[in-house]
């Protein structure tokens, strides 16, 4: 006799489960809701916004905490995702890769790295030879182009940091398009770290905390963005101070209140590697210290800040940073989440685990807001763990 099956929780009808999420106050139980299937998610879009949801952390098997601590539950909406872009998570596609929100479940599409067109600053001529050998994947030997930062800067404006023949490009298109322009790799543009964007520019942040502001214009023919002008905007002295100890340091950019921000992480560390190969050991209890400056752009210069606000926190992760505005109930402020060894940071001697971590920009004390909740730490192949940010 044929075994038959009951009824799955899709089957409800979407009134009564709009009811039962009508019962639901907590955005992280509305995304739990959310996840069961379609039907639920299309029920979720219909109810009426909640207060801003506060960050999450997802991990890479798409285990999902929503901070500043709660129980795990998976989001299937996140399987797969190899890496995150602000409010998108990123994943491999056909021919390039594809933006989705989690939480909407919105895709965007984006050409494949090695369709790239490049450009000089200031100079609308294109190197059509290049083109041609880059879409027919002619390589030459070298390496495949890699990505560094991917900033979804608005609806009309993805851009990047791309590695390519071991120099790095700023690279932009728009969503949909067939390839991206970048800006040619010239010796008078230092290495890039970070990216972002901030008040109608990119923002170029090199290793040597040098800034340099991108003017963003429209190709007459194709309507593609591309960089028409990089300028210098801060060249002051570097903020890394030396210590007695080896200090490796993390910078990263974040827009904040209509400000653009640096935050500089050290970390103490001893060398302990071997020939040809540079590893470092942290230094229990030193291993993290932050700073942050303003860009003051008028003066062409770092601004210290000592305190960010009460009802202000930022989350920096190398390829994802925003600053988020809370209100006391929800998690103390003026403090700083972060990831600890991360994957990109640099090669650790003896650590084989991640974590998050807090450091509270009034007494410089680093706490763990999840205790309990570690994870292997990801390779270059593999994804890293990152921040959610769900909109309502």
């Amino acid at each position: 006799m044929e075994e038959t099956k009951g009824p799955s929780w899709s089957d409800i009808p979407l009134d009564l489960a709009g009811r039962i999420l009508g019962r639901l106050h907590a955005h992280v139980d509305r995304v739990r809701f959310a996840a069961v299937c379609p039907q639920w998610r299309a029920a979720a879009r219909q109810r009426p916004p909640l207060p801003p949801p506060m960050p999450m952390l997802l991990l890479p098997d798409a285990t999902v905490y929503s901070l500043p601590g709660s129980e795990a539950f998976h989001f299937p909406g996140c399987a797969g995702y190899t890496d995150a872009c602000g409010n998108w998570l990123v994943f491999n596609g056909d021919d390039g890769c594809f933006l989705r929100d989690p939480f909407s479940n919105a895709t965007v599409t984006l050409p494949a790295l090695s369709r790239d067109r490049i450009r000089y600053v200031g100079d609308e001529s294109v190197d059509e030879a290049y083109i041609e050998s880059m879409e027919m994947g002619e390589w030459l030997g070298r390496e495949e182009p890699t990505c560094c930062k991917l900033v979804f800067c608005s609806p009309h404006l993805v851009a990047a940091i791309v590695m390519l023949w071991r120099a790095k490009r700023i690279a932009v298109c728009q969503p949909g398009a067939t390839s991206w322009w970048s800006v040619s790799a010239d010796n008078q543009y230092p290495d890039f770290v970070d990216l972002a964007f901030h008040q109608g520019k990119l923002y170029a942040l090199t290793r040597m905390d040098t800034l340099f502001a991108m003017d963003i214009s429209m190709d007459h023919s194709t309507s593609d963005p591309w960089v028409s002008q990089m300028l210098q905007v801060i060249n002051s002295p570097p903020l890394f101070i030396p210590s007695p100890y080896i200090s490796l340091k993390m910078t990263y950019l974040v827009e904040a209140r209509g400000a653009l921000l640096v935050v500089l992480r050290r970390m103490q560390c001893r060398y302990a590697g071997v020939t040809g190969l540079a590893l470092f050991e942290l230094i229990a209890g030193e291993q993290n210290e932050f700073e942050v400056f303003e860009a003051n752009l008028g003066q062409s210069q770092w601004t210290k800040v000592t305190l960010l606000g009460d009802d202000q926190v930022l989350f920096v992760r190398r390829r994802c940073c925003k600053s988020v505005c809370v209100s006391r109930d929800e998690m103390p402020g003026n403090c700083i989440f972060f990831l600890e060894n991360e994957s990109e940071d640099h090669r650790w001697s003896k650590v084989t685990s991640s974590s998050c971590s807090v450091y509270s920009m009034k007494d410089g004390k680093v706490s763990t807001p999840l205790p309990t909740v570690s994870w292997k730490r990801g390779l270059r192949d593999t994804p890293f763990a990152t921040w959610l940010f769900p909109q309502n």
